[in-house]
């Protein structure tokens, strides 16, 4: 999307934020910054439950002020009801994004089908009822009343889901466009680092989001079943570039396994493995039996886990979050994400594996320190840049071609239905914000 593209003035791109956290903050003023560049007129919106803190999270990003509409509202239930004076604070909307909780991601994309407007959220329920029971998202209910409306509906957009899969997106389709009759895709393995060293304790997610993913019972996709397994267990160890010694990685349940099952059924096995400082903690808490739902003596209300919970330091304001860097109480960071996707073809009547690996990192942490993101956590950065990314492209293929990419679509669809220059827009532009890409390929049978 760019200026040239239109003959008379571009139309004002107006962006709707429910909520707005660390991520939301980031993924706004990434929007603005590509509106600038672009030279295409933007504007936001933004709901919140709690306008102070809210406005708090734009703390360095003063210039943006004349652009945000900050309304106060006691319930989102209102907006999605479209009463008034909500109704017509929505009416021009381009996109609606969820930047509060996964159980928003539904009304507002029955919000999006009434007014006409795109969507996009960063995360989903994973371990709700309904996804337990099809293995599929909630929101995926929704994908022909979108493509009836010609409407995109961008789910689990962000850096892990969301750009990772998009770049295991784009790698299968590259494999598949070669036409090699015998190539198959044996499996895909994410890992994933998150890890911080500092002088304080520093969720870089809300501790009750850390304690709820790491303390489930993880699930893998092996030989075409999804199998259980214990937490903690079925450790591997990765090597991560920029790493010197490898991590040990414990299996996740996360929103990559469904949705990467999704777009290629035909592959067999996936996993998602995670480490770092904070998996270690969660682990600790675990082995401590400080994660137990057994009830406290005396007192058959409450549970050890609650107590934990009650206990556990929040997580901590950009603010907070900026003074522990300047300060060097945060001495590094280190965010990556590296896929291993396992090929296998016939070449001279003998069978051939390699592993082929795509990942993306974020280690530029103290350099967001004198930029409008300063207090973003070292996750919260690259997810809010990288969902800005995918969706200005995705926005920016729609203006020039309405309807050509409909329904709902996770980054492994953007990276397969986006035209090519708009896939390569993307990695030029995950680059230019800090997100290091890589890929590498080597031989299976040197592992």
């Amino acid at each position: 999307m760019n200026a040239a593209t239109y003959t008379q003035s571009p139309p004002t791109i107006e962006v709707v934020f429910f909520g707005l956290g660390a991520v939301g903050s980031g993924l706004l003023i990434c929007l603005a910054e590509l509106a600038e560049r672009d030279e295409i007129p933007i504007k936001f919106r933004v709901f919140s439950i709690d306008p102070t803190t809210a406005k708090d999270a734009l703390f360095h990003a003063e210039s943006l002020t004349h652009r945000v509409e900050l309304i106060g509202v006691s319930d989102f239930e209102k907006i999605f009801a479209l009463q008034e004076p909500y109704a017509s604070s929505l009416k021009g909307a381009t996109l609606l994004v969820n930047a509060a909780l996964p159980r928003f991601n539904c009304p507002i994309i029955e919000l999006g089908l009434k007014i006409g407007a795109h969507t996009l959220d960063l995360a989903s329920e994973m371990y709700d009822e309904e996804t337990s029971r099809s293995f599929s998202f909630a929101q995926s209910r929704f994908d022909a009343a979108l493509k009836e409306k010609k409407l995109a509906g961008m789910i689990n957009m962000g850096v892990s889901p969301g750009v990772t899969n998009f770049l295991i997106g784009e790698h299968i389709h590259y494999l598949r466009s070669t036409g090699r009759k015998s190539l198959e895709i044996e499996s895909i393995d994410i890992y994933l680092l998150e890890d911080i060293d500092a002088d304080a304790v520093i969720f870089s997610w809300a501790p009750s989001v850390a304690l709820e993913e790491l303390s489930q019972n993880p699930r893998q996709l092996r030989d075409g079943r999804m199998v259980v397994l214990p937490p903690f267990s079925g450790t591997r160890e990765y090597t991560f570039p920029h790493e010197i010694r490898p991590w040990r990685q414990y299996p996740l349940y996360q929103e990559e396994l469904l949705s990467l099952h999704r777009s290629f059924p035909e592959i067999e096995s996936i996993g998602i493995f995670t480490s770092g400082s904070e998996v270690e903690l969660i682990k600790a808490l675990h082995q401590l039996n400080l994660l137990s739902k057994e009830r406290v003596d005396g007192n058959p209300e409450l549970t050890v886990e609650a107590v934990v919970r009650a206990v556990m330091p929040g997580m901590k304001q950009p603010r907070r979050i900026e003074d522990y860097l300047r300060s060097g109480v945060i001495r590094r960071a280190h965010f990556c994400a590296a896929t291993e996707i396992r090929v296998s073809e016939f070449v001279r009547n003998e069978k051939q594996t390699s592993i082929e690996t795509v990942g993306l990192s974020f280690l530029n942490y103290q350099g967001l320190l004198g930029t409008p993101y300063a207090g973003a956590t070292y996750i919260s950065y690259p997810t809010a840049v990288g969902a800005a990314i995918l969706a200005w492209h995705t926005l920016g293929h729609l203006g020039e071609t309405p309807g050509g990419i409909t329904g709902i679509l996770n980054g492994e669809d953007l990276a397969m239905q986006l035209p090519r220059h708009r896939v390569d827009a993307v990695r030029r532009d995950l680059v230019a914000w800090d997100l290091n890409l890589f890929e590498s390929v080597r031989d299976a049978e040197n592992d």
